[in-house]
Order: C-alpha cells, then sequence, then structure tokens
C-alpha cells in the first residue's frame, strides 16, 4: 500500500484553525472593551448619585437649621457649608402670597470656583413669619 505524507482521509479533524483562534481572540477583546466601558460608566453615575445625594443631604440639614431657629430666617448669598468645604449654600426668604407665611429656599451646590459642572440642590418650604406671629400674639394676650 501506497502511504502518502499527505492525508485524504475524510475523518474528523481535532483541534481548531489559526482562523477560528484569531476570531475568538476578536470576540473575547471586543466583549472585554464594552464591559470595561460598563464600569467606566457605572462608577462615574455611582459617584454622580452619591454627590447628588450628599447635596440633597445638606440641603435638607440647612433648612432644618433655619425652620428651628438655629439659622436666623434671612436671606444669605453664599456660605460655605462647615461640614462639606466643597459645598455653598443660599438662603432666600420670600413673602408668599398667602399672609403670615413665607417662602424659604435653600440652594445647596458645589462649589462654582472648584467644579466647572456643580452639582446643586434647591429645596423649597412655607415657614411662619416670626412678625405675624408676633402680631397674633399681641392680639391674642389683648383679649384674653
Amino acid at each position: 500500500m501506497n502511504r502518502s505524507p499527505f492525508r485524504t482521509s475524510r475523518t474528523p479533524r481535532r483541534g481548531l484553525s489559526l482562523l477560528e483562534v484569531i476570531l475568538a481572540i476578536a470576540i473575547l477583546g471586543g466583549a472585554l472593551a464594552a464591559i470595561g466601558e460598563l464600569i467606566r460608566l457605572g462608577t462615574r453615575s455611582a459617584l454622580a448619585a452619591h454627590e447628588l445625594s450628599l447635596a440633597h443631604l445638606l440641603a435638607d440639614t440647612r433648612m432644618a437649621e433655619v425652620a428651628g431657629g438655629a439659622l436666623d430666617l434671612e436671606s444669605v448669598s453664599t456660605a460655605t457649608c462647615e461640614e462639606a468645604p466643597d459645598w455653598v449654600y443660599s438662603v432666600t426668604v420670600q413673602s408668599s402670597q398667602q399672609p403670615g407665611l413665607l417662602q424659604v429656599e435653600v440652594l445647596v451646590q458645589q462649589d462654582p470656583a472648584q467644579f466647572a459642572v456643580p452639582i446643586s440642590y434647591r429645596v423649597f418650604r412655607f415657614l411662619p413669619d416670626p412678625e405675624y406671629v408676633k402680631q397674633l400674639e399681641e392680639e391674642y394676650q389683648a383679649v384674653y
């Protein structure tokens, strides 16, 4: 029997061809690039959510201080937050259409001098006007 160095039989081959290996590596590389981009976007979104949560906490804290009397019920243009030095707040007090109530707005934002696009958060609340309350108390005491 004459044997040729080349196989002529149709037996199934074992292993992978070079083309299949290159294609598998290309698919793996594309998948890793996509996963890396998703991780980067997720990290950036988590950081933005953390900063927005901090802004919300600081704004609620300032509003509670104004409502509780720890801060005077007057407008403040820009002040640095003591617990977060990278953040500033402002308080705006306006009269409302309802007599005896003041509209108070607290705006907390990252310091615009340090951040190109600062994250900010606003809280609005209606609070009793101290002058109006004092007037009502005087009227009440005069009657009773």
